[in-house]
C-alpha cells in the first residue's frame, strides 16, 4: 500500500516465479503454486495499478517436461513481465536436486 500512496517510491517489483508448473516448483522445492502466485500478481496489480514486475525463470530443471515447460511460458504471457531474467538450469554439487 506505501509504494502505491507514495510519489518518491518506485512502482517496481521483481516476484521470482521460475518455473509456471506447480508441479516442477514442487521438485524445485518452492513452497508456493501456480495458482498461488497468480493470486500475488493479482493482488499487486489491484493495489498497485502501474507497477512493473519483473522474474526469474529456470529452464530445464531436472526432469522437466515439454507440458511443465508450456505452462512456464503460458505463466509468462498471462502476466505480461516488463522484464524478466531466464536462465538454462545447471546442476551444482551438494544441492538437493544434485542428489
Amino acid at each position: 500500500v506505501l509504494m502505491a500512496e507514495r510519489d518518491n517510491i518506485c512502482k517496481s517489483l521483481h516476484m521470482p516465479a521460475q518455473s509456471g508448473s506447480t508441479s516442477m516448483l514442487s521438485r524445485m522445492r518452492r513452497s508456493y503454486s501456480r495458482e498461488a502466485y497468480f493470486r500475488l500478481i493479482s493482488d499487486v496489480r489491484s493495489t498497485i495499478p502501474d507497477v512493473a514486475i519483473t522474474s526469474d525463470f529456470i529452464a530445464g530443471f531436472c526432469g522437466e517436461t515439454e507440458e511443465e515447460h508450456k505452462d512456464t511460458v503460458s505463466l509468462m504471457e498471462e502476466i505480461r513481465y516488463d522484464m524478466a531474467y531466464m536462465f538454462a538450469y545447471s546442476l551444482r554439487e551438494k544441492t538437493a536436486a544434485h542428489r
